[in-house]
């Protein structure tokens, strides 16, 4: 009698459970809201930001260099090491951008190193 009686009052709290189970979880908790825009719209969106970015770089930019216009910047084997400060464009081409980040941040590196004791090996692990 007390084992029907306890197997009873299991069941009852478990369907209680279940119910409120039911009733205050969200049915919309995992599904993705719709969205307004349709596939056109973003289609557009892509070409004309593919669009944007085929434009020459010569057609958005009034940058002057410190040797733009010089006579240095017309002798061809020393212009090619110096084109970014005749001509700043050149700045964007990673040809010319490459050697420029490594020298800056090696130097920067350097001089943390040089300044910093923290940042020195320990002798002790040689």
């Amino acid at each position: 009698m007390a084992r029907s009686n306890l197997l009873s009052k299991l069941v009852a709290v478990a369907v209680v459970c279940l119910v409120a189970h039911g009733f205050l979880s969200s049915a919309g908790a995992f599904i993705q809201p719709q969205s307004s825009s349709s596939p056109a719209k973003a289609a557009i969106g892509a070409a004309l930001a593919s669009a944007g970015m085929a434009l020459p770089a010569q057609a958005s930019y009034n940058w002057v260099g410190p040797l733009t216009g010089s006579e240095i910047c017309s002798t061809k084997p020393i212009v090619w090491l110096i084109y970014p400060l005749c001509d700043p464009v050149f700045l964007v081409s990673p040809i010319y951008l490459f050697p420029i980040t490594l020298i800056v941040f090696g130097s920067l590196v350097t001089v943390l190193n040089l300044l910093i004791p923290a940042t020195q090996p320990d002798e002790d692990l040689r």
